[in-house]
């Protein structure tokens, strides 16, 4: 790999700028006093280091909702999300009652959706986080895998991790007949229809939101769950686990662009219902006595270690690519990669430092290369953070405009929306690190290497085990987490890097600041 490496050179621009109100009044002094209500704000552009890392096996059996299906990327090509889920039963030791019948088996994984109304005043819903609009093979198969959810080679004081490249693992354990398969699966916006009786006892038709609602095998979980009723194996939490270990999820790409969806599958609303009816004596209204169907469920919910597991490799250009240094910056979610910033050395750092200036902003500007985005959507936030220490940024932390409510719209000072120029048509993220940059140059503190990745909630900032990576990254900051908000969107994208032969659009670092001795 080539790296771009050292601040190799500077340029100092003199300008008159007006800079975001959250910012004005953000100066540090640096040598020097400070200043009232200063003028002549300068900006220097400083030449950084920045490199793309493939994630070859990343962690995803965390509380993070997963995607399942096959996505066509235009720049990353396809890739397929398949999901393997513990199951946990609603009631252990369950009893039905005498002469029950099974009537149905039903699946439901709701969507992330919207409502709105027509013209007409009728709901209408739009999805959302579903990718594509082509359908993919979606096959479900019991699994005899057993998840752990403590790790035996850290004598179980660990939580167990599993990865997304064990889908081939996974596999060696599933049973040969499937117990629901769809050739060509398509997410649809239709709403749920329920049709029952109110509490007159009258029809009554009922909607939800849409969802991933399907019938299951009714003749598995007749063996699987009815006939098994009074065993020891639905007896206890422990011994269900270990005797129905799990569901597998694969979806399988067909002849189309596919589409790939977001699925909370710990949401209230997701899991198995198993539909059965009887007969049981009552008393009508005239006191006789005549047998009536009753109606009746047993939920089955999905565990809590659910695992995401991605197929699919970049095309060779784009392999290529990534080893070959810092031209373009290619940040891709799923299995993914994440890009690697190097700001200063202990040189630099020592000549900023005996200067006279107050910083007002410090940003990073990320262009989207669109010569090589073939039409590629632009994915919704960037993320950057702490890759040395595995922490967020402190300006990730004073963003006043944090909102957990509405993620994409949270802390935009620190992580702008995309933004696009009417008039060039292109189109920039800006990455705010002025309090970062200030403490490296008051506090005596090294220059860390600094992760950017795109995210679908930059409100989560948790991150997850990486297990393999490349290419290896030069010392001994190996990337051993990335964020976990990275691997719940299929979306990507390419910007022009630090090595990028494009002056105007090449990554820099920005400093805007005042020279006190001026």
């Amino acid at each position: 790999m080539n790296l771009y490496r050292g601040i190799l050179k500077i340029t100092t621009v003199f300008v008159v700028i007006f800079l975001l109100a959250s910012c004005d009044d953000d100066f540090s002094n640096i040598g020097g006093e400070i200043i009232e209500n200063p003028s002549g704000v300068q900006l220097r552009e400083y030449d950084i280091n920045a490199y793309t890392v493939d994630l070859k096996s990343i962690q995803t059996n965390t509380p993070n909702p997963k995607l399942l299906g096959v996505y066509n990327h235009p720049v990353f090509g396809e890739k397929s999300a398949s999901v393997l889920s513990q199951l946990r039963l609603g009631t252990t030791s369950p009893e039905f009652p005498e002469g029950a019948i099974l009537d149905s088996v039903v699946l439901n994984l709701p969507y992330f959706s919207r409502e709105d109304v027509d013209d007409n005043g009728d709901p209408i819903f739009e999805l959302d986080s579903v990718y594509g609009d082509g359908g993919f093979r979606l096959s479900i198969r019991e699994s005899r895998y057993f998840l752990n959810d403590l790790d035996p080679s850290e004598d179980f004081e660990r939580a167990q991790r599993y990865y997304s490249d064990q889908q081939s693992l996974f596999e060696q354990f599933l049973t040969e007949d499937s117990i629901y398969v769809n050739e060509n699966f398509v997410p649809s916006t239709d709403r749920i229809r329920f049709i029952g009786e109110n509490d007159e006892g009258e029809a009554d038709t009922t909607y939800s939101a849409p969802a991933l609602r399907v019938h299951l095998n009714r003749n598995y979980f007749q063996q699987k769950i009815v006939d098994m009723e009074g065993s020891a194996e639905l007896s206890s939490a422990s011994n269900f686990y270990d005797y129905f270990r799990g569901l597998m999820f694969k979806a399988e790409p067909i002849a189309n662009e596919g589409s790939m969806a977001l699925f909370n599958f710990t949401g209230a609303d997701a899991g198995i219902n198993i539909y059965y009816s009887y007969l049981q004596e009552t008393t009508d209204d005239d006191g006789e006595t005549v047998e009536e169907t009753f109606v009746d469920s047993l939920g089955i919910d999905f565990g809590a270690n659910i695992v995401n597991t991605f197929e699919g490799e970049y095309p060779e250009q784009i392999q290529q690519n990534i080893a070959s240094g810092s031209e373009n910056l290619y940040l891709d979610g799923g299995e993914g990669t994440l890009g690697v910033v190097e700001l200063f050395d202990q040189e630099d750092l020592a000549d900023l430092r005996s200067q006279n200036i107050l910083i007002n902003e410090a940003n990073l500007e990320l262009y989207l290369n669109t010569d090589l985005m073939n039409g590629a959507n632009a994915p919704s936030r960037l993320y950057l953070y702490d890759l040395s220490n595995n922490a967020v940024l402190i300006d990730y932390s004073l963003d006043p405009s944090a909102n957990q409510n509405d993620p994409l719209n949270s802390r935009t000072i620190f992580s702008s929306l995309p933004e696009t120029d009417e008039s060039t048509g292109e189109t920039k993220y800006t990455l705010r690190l002025t309090q970062h940059v200030i403490n490296l140059l008051e506090n005596d503190s090294t220059g860390v290497r600094l992760g950017v990745s795109v995210t679908s909630n930059i409100q989560q900032t948790t991150n997850v085990a990486v297990r393999e990576s490349m290419p290896d990254i030069p010392g001994e900051d190996d990337v051993e987490v990335a964020p976990a908000a990275s691997t719940i969107t299929p979306e990507g994208a390419v910007f022009y890097g630090s090595g990028s032969s494009n002056e105007n659009r090449r990554l820099k670092l920005r400093v805007y600041y005042t020279d006190t001795d001026l």
